[in-house]
């Protein structure tokens, strides 16, 4: 099968999966924060670490418009806990400075060294 190679993304402020412990994302590639009515609040960062993706699929974000996105999910690459989302493309124009970022769920996350 191979051997799993876990990066550490560097810093001493770093966000680790939640089962596992894996590092998943650093605090200095925080964006924003982002409100998803249907998974709740969730972290947005400009890189992601240790992180699985999967194909490209349309996720509709019903906020006050209904928006189509195309983005990958995310999971742990260890335990395979679900993570969250990598946009891929924002239909929104106000919402085009979030493709290609790493949208996680503080639920899903805990602080790590």
């Amino acid at each position: 099968m191979g051997k799993l190679f876990i990066v550490h993304p560097g810093g001493n402020h770093i966000y680790c999966c939640k089962e596992c412990k894996t590092p998943i994302a650093a605090k200095k590639d925080f964006i924003d924060r982002c409100k998803t009515l249907v998974d709740g609040q969730g972290f947005l960062f400009s890189a992601g670490f240790n992180v699985k993706e999967s194909h490209v699929s349309e996720r509709i974000m019903a906020a006050v418009e209904e928006d189509t996105n195309i983005v990958r999910y995310l999971s742990c690459l260890k335990c395979k806990a679900y993570m969250g989302w990598r946009y891929e493309y924002c239909e929104n124009k106000e919402h085009r400075y979030r493709e290609g970022n790493y949208l996680l769920f503080p639920s899903n996350l805990c602080p790590g060294k």
